[in-house]
């Protein structure tokens, strides 16, 4: 945005601006006044301070923090097992697809296989901890009504609560600038004196950015509302599982709120919707109608012209006895024409009311 265009906002929403050459004095250190800001009209909330809840927000957050307590009270303390026993079906699925050798085509050798199991993002050594991770953390959620499952799409779902929420465990994974090995440069410099005998050979593949792996892990439930848990040094994500399942629980109320408060929305725009067109419909079709009356009252009046029209060349010829049997059928012509043209006598005309002629086409002879 220009300076232009912030003054002319500035200007229409009140906003007082620095005089001319303002600035230039700043910067020369020289004194400046500040002009304040206007007064607030009687009746505006003060921005400075805390913004009220509507009692819409009020109710959801009361459902929030409801759901949050529940799911405490109901879930006791949660530790993750030193071995995988007796795993969610899912995650047996994952641990098998996710533990082969091959097919790894990350630099870091994350493996991954979100369209067909359990969204886990990690690296071959934290495999056996995401997978323990996430198989306690879906047997923690089913007491509290979620169920798992991977879409078609490539989304892991965790279903509850009258709603769905995406769920992923991804490793943190850092890069660095690669700096290439002495086997990489003398395959670079054998690559450019390849040039010099005509034998031309392959570029070696040397990689731009050298992956590490962490070994911490990002847990991100639900995508908008959403809320991640990371592993730091103090503490692990399997720590505050218990903490994480009653947040969970609370994100699907949030999000179920949301969708209720999105669905009034579309239901009360429709029903808007439906009422402006409505008066659309009416409005036009009044117009129609009213275009048909002054079209008609035209044609009326029209038609009483050429009536006294046709009237005065009949009473003419009568009285200049030129009357003939042509003059006579060219009257009755007229008048047809004239109660064709009359709203209120619409007789039908044989060459006028019939459709419109199409041109040949020479292709067809």
């Amino acid at each position: 945005m220009s300076d232009v265009g912030l003054v002319k906002i500035c200007r229409k929403l009140g906003i007082p601006v620095p005089p001319r050459g303002y600035w230039a004095k700043l910067k020369a250190g020289r004194p400046t006044r500040k002009v304040p800001l206007p007064a607030l009209p009687a009746g505006a909330r003060d921005p400075s301070g805390p913004i009220p809840l509507s009692e819409q927000e009020a109710a959801v957050h009361a459902r929030v923090r409801d759901a949050l307590q529940q799911t405490r009270e109901s879930q006791a303390s949660i530790s993750v097992p030193a071995e995988l026993v007796d795993p969610h079906p899912l995650v047996r699925a994952a641990a098998t697809r996710l533990k082969r050798r091959d097919g790894w085509d990350h630099p870091a050798g994350v493996r991954s296989a979100p369209k067909e199991v359990l969204d886990l993002q990690v690296t071959r050594n934290t495999l056996d901890r995401a997978l323990l991770l996430m198989d306690t953390l879906l047997k923690s959620l089913e007491p509290s009504g979620f169920t798992a499952q991977v879409e078609e799409k490539g989304q892991t779902l965790l279903v509850g609560g009258g709603t769905t929420l995406t769920i992923s465990i991804v490793e943190q994974v850092t890069r660095t600038g690669h700096t290439p090995t002495r086997a990489e440069v003398r395959a670079r410099d054998r690559y450019y004196d390849s040039f010099r005998v005509g034998a031309r050979g392959e570029y070696p593949n040397i990689p731009q950015f050298d992956w590490h792996p962490t070994g911490r892990l990002t847990l991100t439930v639900g995508s908008w509302p959403s809320r991640k848990w990371n592993d730091t040094e103090r503490s692990l994500i399997d720590s505050r599982l218990s903490s994480i399942v009653a947040a969970i629980a609370g994100l699907a109320e949030a999000k179920r709120a949301k969708e209720e408060e999105e669905e009034r929305r579309q239901r009360t725009y429709e029903e808007a919707r439906a009422r402006y067109e409505a008066q659309v419909r009416a409005r036009n079709e009044e117009r129609r109608q009213l275009r048909a009356l002054f079209r008609d009252a035209s044609r009326l009046q029209r038609a009483n012209r050429l009536r006294e029209f046709i009237a005065a060349v009949e009473d003419r010829a009568r009285y200049g006895g030129e009357l003939t049997t042509e003059k006579q059928q060219w009257i009755e012509w007229a008048k047809a024409k004239a109660d064709w043209l009359d709203p209120l006598v619409r007789r039908s005309d044989p060459i006028l009311d019939a459709p419109e002629p199409e041109a040949p086409s020479y292709w067809q002879y």
